[in-house]
């Protein structure tokens, strides 16, 4: 949503970041707690207010929401100083050495994410919606970003705060599944969106639409976003239908951002038009009807005078007939 980097965020900037990166890319995603607040919102209007020298990229509510404060291009106010000797990330003495082996400002290298945790020492467990976000962020992440999907070392990859300031973030970001994480980063987990629902063969959406055979197992496999909805069922789609017809028909199910395709050629794959093109194309449709409604009227009226016309002209017959005499 806005200026979001990832599909499905709502984008509220933060007052502080560094511009551009100063030419960095990042390698790193580290996790935060956010020690306080209930709701993403909450915290995104802390980091709005130029008064906290504080900013992350993203934060995760306990609700699954995600707002995202700084663009990924740009780094924010996130990680602090680096604190503890060098050495291996941890145990609250020390940070993982690579950080000031560096000689860079970690902020310049990272994208941060904020997990809502009301507790003032983060010792929140994540709730299923706000791990499911969690989880699909981070790996669409990883993707765009070329980042590896693994623990931390010295090339790049996911750890915590703790492995920059184990001094005053040691307890950053609290509870964390982290094997469920490094399951689902490297597609050995079937992760269901939140809200919906699965046997093992069909897939429902809130809206109960089903996602079934191909089409279920793609939703299942990728960072798939709980409110991208089906907004059909799956039905067969010619050439001309299919977003690039080389491919030959198949079948296609339009969601509420994407659309599935599917064809002998490619396998399932993602088209990106969704709600927008199926609004196009019922209001085209309610005109074409609406048009053919008009046409059936104009056929069946009586070729002659309207009657608003017949009624001048039996107005006006006497004073013809006085003028004819």
């Amino acid at each position: 949503m806005g200026n979001s980097d990832f599909h499905g965020a709502l984008f509220v900037p933060a007052a502080h970041h560094w511009e551009g990166r100063e030419g960095q890319q990042p390698a790193w995603i580290i996790l935060h707690g956010t020690a306080g607040f209930t709701t993403a919102r909450q915290c995104a209007d802390y980091f709005a207010d130029p008064a906290t020298e504080a900013s992350a990229h993203y934060i995760v509510g306990r609700d699954g929401e995600v707002i995202q404060c700084v663009r990924e291009t740009n780094a924010a106010w996130a990680n602090g100083a680096i604190t503890g000797e060098p050495g291996t990330g941890g145990d609250g003495v020390h940070h993982d050495a690579w950080w000031s082996q560096m000689g860079l400002n970690p902020n310049l290298l990272t994208i941060a994410i904020e997990h809502v945790k009301p507790s003032q020492d983060n010792s929140d467990s994540l709730t299923t919606e706000q791990k499911s976000a969690s989880f699909r962020l981070i790996a669409d992440i990883c993707r765009r970003w070329g980042i590896p999907p693994r623990f931390a070392d010295a090339r790049g990859g996911i750890t915590g705060h703790f492995s920059i300031d184990p001094v005053n973030r040691s307890g950053c970001p609290g509870p964390y599944p982290w094997a469920e994480l490094w399951e689902f980063v490297k597609g050995g987990a079937a992760m269901v969106p939140s809200g919906w629902k699965d046997d093992g063969k069909t897939l429902v959406a809130p809206n109960g639409v089903k996602v079934v055979q191909g089409f279920r197992d793609y939703v299942l496999a990728h960072a798939w976003h709980a409110d991208n909805w089906p907004l059909e069922s799956e039905h067969g789609a010619t050439p001309v239908e299919i977003s690039n017809p080389s491919l030959g028909g198949g079948t296609r199910q339009r969601f509420r951002w994407t659309t599935l395709e599917w064809t002998p050629k490619r396998g399932v794959f993602e088209a990106w038009t969704g709600q927008e093109l199926q609004a196009y194309e019922l209001r085209t449709a309610a005109l074409n009807k609406e048009v053919a409604e008009l046409k059936a009227k104009l056929a069946a009226r009586p070729v002659g005078l309207t009657e608003p016309m017949q009624n001048a002209l039996r107005n006006a017959l006497p004073v013809l007939q006085y003028l004819c005499r």
